[in-house]
């Protein structure tokens, strides 16, 4: 007989960088305002860990284009994965709308983003990139 664990889903974990360049958390988009990564879990200091990194990591790449982002947030959930040893399968991160007026410059900000970003390159699950429109 095989075992299956849970599908389970964690997060969503929101990060955003104030004025001063300041890592921002929070559970909920309306309240990104704690300094300390929100954590109940070991899973969702995981999940601010790739928000912060990809948040960064937009910064960068936002400055080697000369370009300047409007405010944004990072969004990220993750599902475990369907088969043993119990993991992280797939990581979903969202940029929120409006990064730049360009969409396409916007786009590309993000992918080149993914490439910078450490943490999320460090993962063996799947990440999945969403920027709203």
């Amino acid at each position: 007989m095989k075992i299956k664990p849970k599908i389970k889903t964690y997060g969503p974990i929101f990060v955003r960088a104030n004025e001063e360049g300041t890592l921002l958390y929070g559970y909920d988009r309306a309240a990104i305002d704690n300094p300390v990564p929100t954590s109940k879990t070991p899973a969702e200091t995981l999940l601010a860990s790739i928000g912060a990194c990809m948040v960064l990591s937009i910064g960068i790449v936002a400055r080697q284009k000369k370009t300047e982002v409007n405010p944004f947030d990072v969004e990220v959930r993750a599902t475990k994965a369907d088969d043993l040893p119990s993991r992280f399968g797939r990581y979903e991160v969202r940029v929120s709308a409006g990064l730049v007026d360009d969409p396409t410059l916007a786009e590309g900000i993000v992918k080149r983003a993914k490439t910078v970003c450490t943490v999320s390159n460090s993962l063996n699950g799947e990440i999945i990139l969403i920027l709203d429109q």
